[in-house]
């Protein structure tokens, strides 16, 4: 009897060891701040599959990615503005005024690279114009923003005669690369990618990100601890005029045409990316991946509710239910 016992205890060791292991592994998977957005992602794929024949063609996936990434650049940008405890509504119209002053740069015969600076100047104004009116004023960003949404709407209808602009050269590397693929993925997709790793670098292993959530976190315990608020909020808001005037290259450079029908809405989908990505509303945290992830989540829902036969324009309830689940879900799974 007492050799059985002997036999027993170092299986019983194994067993408390191996539970052991798998209870830190399924924590360090919880753990993961993009936890909710991962999940969704396989739901909402999986339903899509079984719902439809053409979802899970690689066409349309590169589809569903390339649409994601103008969602998904802006919403790098988004991430720094929530965290900050700030809200931008006019990233879409931003988006529209880049758009058409680049394509007006090419029709004047302003080389490629020329164009870009005047189209990535033209978002950094923008954004720089948000964050001084905010500062300067003392007045929230999200009521700033709601003004020069409708600013630089109209600035881009008026300059481009509400009509899309296109009579420029299409035989350079822009359009080239822009309308192709780089290793089989859509150009775009590439850009959101490389924007999201200088984003990452920028928001998790820099002093400027780690203050940017720290305003965010607490607004007067930044101040005193001498953070330069006013600074760090119009860089930011900078920042994110930056962004939206890559997307709106990006588009210019796929669609090969400044259209003013581009952009407007977008702001929508570019808030609910970073909100279901984990970025809170509330400041002082945010996620780069979970940004990028939520905007494919928006594409995903988008592009599924085509192949189902509903209208997209379905997909605005659509964003606001998934935004709630996305959410709740990675309530529940990071307080287990």
């Amino acid at each position: 009897m007492a050799q059985s016992s002997k036999v027993d205890a170092p299986i019983e060791s194994f067993s408390v060891r191996a539970a052991s292991e798998a209870r830190r592994r399924w924590q360090r998977f919880t753990g993961i701040d993009e936890i909710g957005v991962l999940i969704a992602i396989f739901v909402i794929g999986f339903l899509l599959s079984v719902s439809t024949d053409t979802f899970l063609r690689s066409n349309n996936l590169l589809q569903v990615a390339r649409q994601a990434s103008y969602y998904g650049i802006m919403a790098v940008g988004m991430v720094f503005v929530l965290s900050m405890g700030d809200v931008d509504l006019s990233v879409g119209s931003i988006l529209m005024l880049v758009n058409i002053v680049t394509a007006i740069a090419l029709r004047e015969g302003l080389p490629v690279p020329l164009a870009i600076l005047a189209g990535l100047s033209t978002g950094a104004v923008c954004g720089l114009v948000n964050g001084s009116l905010s500062v300067i004023l003392r007045i929230p960003t999200i009521i700033v923003t709601l003004g020069t949404m409708s600013v630089f709407r109209g600035a881009a209808l008026v300059i481009s005669k509400a009509t899309p602009i296109s009579q420029f050269s299409k035989d350079t590397l822009l359009f080239t690369l822009g309308g192709g693929r780089i290793l089989g993925v859509p150009t775009s997709v590439v850009i959101m990618i490389l924007v999201g790793v200088v984003g990452f670098i920028l928001f998790n292993r820099t002093a400027f990100g780690r203050r940017v959530q720290a305003i965010g976190s607490n607004l007067q315990a930044a101040r005193f601890s001498g953070i330069r608020i006013v600074r760090h909020r119009i860089l930011v808001m900078t920042l994110m005029g930056v962004f939206s005037a890559i997307a709106g290259i990006a588009a210019l450079a796929f669609l090969q045409a400044g259209d003013p029908a581009t952009g407007p809405g977008f702001e929508l989908f570019v808030i609910a990316s970073a909100i279901i990505g984990g970025t809170a509303l509330t400041g002082g945290s945010g996620s780069i991946p979970g940004g990028i992830l939520g905007a494919l989540i928006i594409a995903m829902i988008r592009n599924g509710l085509v192949l189902i036969g509903l209208s997209a324009y379905w997909s605005t309830a659509a964003t606001g239910v998934v935004i709630i689940a996305a959410v709740a879900i990675d309530y529940f799974v990071k307080r287990r």
